[in-house]
C-alpha cells in the first residue's frame, strides 16, 4: 500500500532506539522529527548519565547496529565514551542530525480529535518552562528508554544523612568516592561497576545486596568471548520460550533433566572461572534469575584482595550523621551511599486516554513488545529490551515501519490482547524480576524470529546449519532486512547484500563451545 504523502512521525528520544527508529522510518519514506530533552544524543549513554569506568555489558560485535560496525580501535567491551562516539558517528553517517531537536522535551502526546488517528504533540525547550509549541503528526514512536527514571528507595532518616546519597546515574564525578567510606546498594551490573570503581580509590567500600545474581566473565577461559555463550541458538535451546518449537518442548518436558544438567554445569563453570566469593554466589543454579545476569570485571578480585566487602542485607534506616543501620541491626559509617537500584519506566507525557491503552495492571500492554493493539498509530521501540538492544530495537523498527505502511497483517485486536496476556504470564514465570512488559532479555533470537516471520522474511540468517546454530547471532546477519523488505514490495535495494564472512577464529570458538556443551551434557 503506498504511503500517504508526507506522513509525519514524531520520535521521542535520541538514544539507541530513537536513532535507529528515525533511520528506518526515514528510509521508508516518512517525514521524521526526533525530540530529545537532553542537550546531546545518546540516551542512557549521555555523558551526564554515565559513571566512571562504565563499559558496555556486551562485546562490541553484539552491541552494534547491523550496518554500522564499531571502529577497530574500540575496546572489545566499549567504554561509555566509545559508545557515545559510536552513536554520534551513526547519526553522522546516515544524516540524522537535521531530524534531531535536542534540548526539547515532549510535554504531552494526545489525539488531535477524540476519535481521530492523528496526534497533537506539545513540546518545549529545556529551561523554557513558560514556552511551548504544538505539532500535528500522523504517527508517534516512543523511544524514551527503559532507563528513564532513576529509582531510589525512600528510607527513613535519609534526609538527615550527613553524607551524600544518590542514584548510580548521578555518580558521574570521579572525585566523588576518593578517600571516602562508600556504601553501594544493589546486585546488578551498575552496582558491581560502582563498587569496583569505589574500591580502587575509596577509604572503604561495601556492596550491600538483597541476594546475589549470576555474573559472567568477559572471556570464558580467558580466551572465548562471552558472545559464544549467550548469543547462539544452541544456548537458547535450553531456555523455555513462551512459544517453543517441537524440539524445545521435548527438551524442556521429557528431557528436562538434560536441560537442568546443562544449567548446573554452566553455573559451576561460571563459579570456578570467576572464583566467586562465597557471599556473592547464588544459592540456585541458572536459569534462575537469568534476567539479571551481567558481565563482571574485577570486583571479585578486589573483594578477595580485601579492597572491598560484599554482604547480604538492606538498609533499615539512616540514624543521623554518617550512620546507616542495616536490617541485621549492624550500623555502618558512610560518607557516600550510591543506590544502583534500577529504574522506573514512565510515559507520563501520554494523555490519560492513551496511557490507559498502554499501561494495564502495572505492565506495558504491547503486542510483540512494540504496539498497543487499540492505538496502531503509536509504537514503542526499545521496550523489547534484550541482551543485544541495538539489534532488537532495529528489527522492531522495521516491524513497526511495516505496520505504519499498512504492509503487515496484524491479528485482530482481541487476538493481540490475548497474546499479550499469555506472554505476560510466561514472563512472570521465566523472568520474575522483569515482569513489567518491556524485557526480552536472553530470549533474543526467539523474539527476532517472531518479528521476521510477521514480516514474512527468512529467520535463517547464515549459510549452513552449523553456523546458524553454533555461531553468535551477530547484528551483521540482519543488515539486509531493509533491502529484503523493499524487494518484497517491488522497490530497488539500496545496497548490495554481501555474504556473511565467518572467520577461522569464529569456527574455533564454536568448536570449543560445542565441546563444552557435550562435556556439560
Amino acid at each position: 500500500m503506498p504511503l500517504p504523502a508526507r506522513a509525519r512521525v514524531c520520535v521521542i528520544g535520541a538514544g539507541i532506539s530513537g536513532l535507529v527508529a528515525a533511520k528506518v522510518l526515514r528510509e521508508d519514506g516518512f517525514d521524521v522529527v526526533v525530540f530529545e530533552k537532553e542537550a546531546s544524543l545518546g540516551g542512557v549513554w549521555a555523558a551526564s548519565r554515565t559513571y566512571p569506568g562504565l563499559h558496555a555489558n556486551n562485546p562490541r560485535d553484539t552491541y552494534a547496529f547491523s550496518d554500522h560496525p564499531y571502529p577497530a580501535t574500540a575496546d572489545d567491551f566499549p567504554s561509555a565514551p566509545q559508545v557515545r562516539a559510536y552513536l554520534e558517528s551513526y547519526a553522522d553517517r546516515f544524516g540524522l542530525r537535521p531530524n534531531l531537536r535536542l534540548a526539547t522535551e515532549v510535554v504531552q502526546v494526545a489525539r488531535s480529535a477524540p476519535d481521530g488517528d492523528r496526534f497533537r504533540v506539545m513540546v518545549r525547550g529545556v529551561g523554557e518552562p513558560g514556552r511551548s509549541t504544538t505539532e500535528e503528526v500522523d504517527f508517534v514512536v516512543v523511544c524514551n528508554g527503559v532507563f528513564s527514571q532513576p529509582q531510589v528507595p525512600d528510607i527513613d532518616g535519609m534526609a538527615e544523612f550527613s553524607g551524600r546519597a544518590l542514584h548510580s546515574s548521578q555518580a558521574t564525578d570521579p572525585a566523588l568516592v576518593e578517600g571516602r567510606r562508600v556504601l553501594v546498594v544493589g546486585a546488578g551490573k551498575s552496582s558491581i561497576d560502582c563498587a569496583a570503581w569505589a574500591a580502587r580509590t575509596s577509604r572503604a567500600c561495601t556492596l550491600l545486596f538483597r541476594q546475589p545474581y549470576w555474573m559472567v566473565p568477559r572471556y570464558l577461559f580467558g580466551v572465548i568471548s562471552l558472545q559464544y555463550l549467550l548469543f547462539t541458538r544452541l544456548t537458547e535451546l535450553f531456555l523455555r520460550y513462551h512459544r517453543p518449537s517441537r524440539f524445545e518442548a521435548l527438551l524442556h518436558d521429557r528431557a528436562a533433566p538434560l536441560a537442568r544438567g546443562w544449567w548446573r554445569g554452566v553455573s559451576a563453570l561460571l563459579q570456578r572461572t570467576l572464583r566467586m566469593p562465597r557471599e556473592m554466589t547464588p544459592q540456585a543454579p541458572l536459569p534462575l534469575h537469568l534476567e539479571n545476569i551481567a558481565v563482571v570485571s574485577d570486583f571479585y578480585d578486589l573483594v578477595r584482595a580485601g579492597r572491598g566487602q560484599a554482604r547480604a542485607g538492606t538498609i533499615a534506616r539512616f540514624t543521623g550523621g554518617d550512620a546507616v543501620q542495616l536490617d541485621s541491626g549492624e550500623v555502618l559509617a558512610a560518607d557516600v551511599v550510591i543506590f544502583a537500584t534500577g529504574w522506573r519506566q514512565q510515559v507520563a507525557f501520554l494523555a490519560d486516554e492513551l496511557r490507559r491503552q498502554v499501561e494495564r495492571a502495572g505492565a506495558f500492554h504491547l503486542y510483540r513488545f512494540v504496539l498497543p493493539p487499540d492505538v496502531p498509530q503509536l509504537g514503542f521501540i526499545g521496550y523489547n529490551s534484550s541482551t543485544a538492544c541495538q539489534l532488537t530495537s532495529e528489527i522492531a523498527a522495521h516491524w513497526l515501519a511495516q505496520v505504519f505502511r499498512g504492509e503487515l497483517a496484524l491479528p485482530t485486536r482481541a487476538e493481540m490482547h490475548a497474546e499479550i496476556a499469555r506472554v505476560h504470564r510466561w514472563a512472570a514465570q521465566a523472568m520474575p524480576a522483569r515482569g513489567s512488559g518491556y524485557f526480552i532479555g536472553p530470549y533474543l533470537i526467539h523474539h527476532l524470529d517472531e518479528l521476521l516471520r510477521d514480516m514474512r522474511l527468512p529467520t535463517r540468517r547464515s549459510s549452513n546449519f552449523l553456523s546458524e546454530h553454533l555461531l553468535p547471532m551477530l547484528p551483521a546477519r540482519y543488515r539486509s532486512v531493509g533491502d529484503e523488505r523493499r524487494r518484497a514490495r517491488g522497490e530497488a535495494a539500496t545496497i548490495p547484500c554481501a555474504p556473511l564472512y565467518v572467520s577461522g577464529v569464529h569456527w574455533l570458538a564454536a568448536v570449543a563451545l560445542l565441546t563444552l556443551a557435550w562435556a556439560l551434557w
